[in-house]
């Protein structure tokens, strides 16, 4: 398991130095999260220890269990749909959380946030392309509600904007796409440029998604295996 793990790492990290000399970029703009829901701590333990420090979790009690047992010095990044209900959980175990797309869940997680006494970075959930059966901020309303964050949510430290790619769609609607997140991003910029995070890229675009900016890869069974 470690050496198919280490010679997918190997594979991923070529492609990404490839991607980023490409787009004339420094390959520490990029951060790789490894998606681990689903995945057993043993398999978390390993990937640690060739070198990967960021983890994303999509369940609330999972990332509670995991975080209890798993090295201290992880990253957590929480990237699944939130539930008013698990906002505690998320708000003690994780240290990111890309999935703010709502105002009441920003609130709820504010407030969470200052019962622990801790800050948590944060990003919006963009529906760029208004599909129904996602969730995300819409794109004409993300700037107006990232003012609203940063004016009303202190604990919230906003680093950007986050994504949930087409997974069947075209080549051609995908770049598409990313054109127009790039804008959003782009816009969302000139007004606030502390948001300069852009979490977009995953197993099957991330190289794209390096040449159109992403700050942050989400990477699952292409590098940590099947999920059990």
């Amino acid at each position: 398991m470690h050496e198919d793990i280490a010679n997918r790492l190997i594979d991923i990290s070529s492609k990404i130095q490839k991607a980023c000399h490409q787009a004339q970029r420094a390959e520490d703009e990029v951060r790789l999260v490894a998606v681990s829901k689903l995945q057993s701590v043993d398999v978390i333990k390993e990937a640690y220890a060739l070198g990967i420090n960021n983890f994303g979790e999509n369940y609330a009690q999972e990332l509670a269990e995991k975080s209890s047992t798993c090295p201290n010095d992880i990253v957590w990044h929480f990237i699944g749909p939130i539930q008013s209900n698990k906002v505690r959980l998320i708000a003690k175990h994780a240290q990111w959380v890309h999935s703010i797309d709502r105002e009441k869940v920003a609130m709820k997680l504010n407030n969470a946030l200052e019962s622990e006494g801790k800050k948590i970075h944060a990003l919006i959930q963009v529906n760029i392309d208004h599909e129904e059966s996602k969730s995300g901020i819409l794109p004409e309303e993300t700037i107006d509600f990232a003012n609203k964050v940063i004016a009303h949510y202190p604990n919230l430290i906003l680093e950007g904007l986050m994504f949930m790619p087409k997974i069947n769609a075209s080549k051609e609607a995908k770049i598409e796409t990313m054109t127009k997140i790039v804008y959003l991003h782009q816009s969302l910029l000139s007004e606030l440029p502390s948001c300069s995070h852009l979490s977009l890229g995953t197993s099957g675009d991330f190289e794209e998604s390096i040449l159109k900016g992403s700050t942050i890869l989400r990477i699952g069974e292409s590098l940590l295996g099947k999920r059990s």
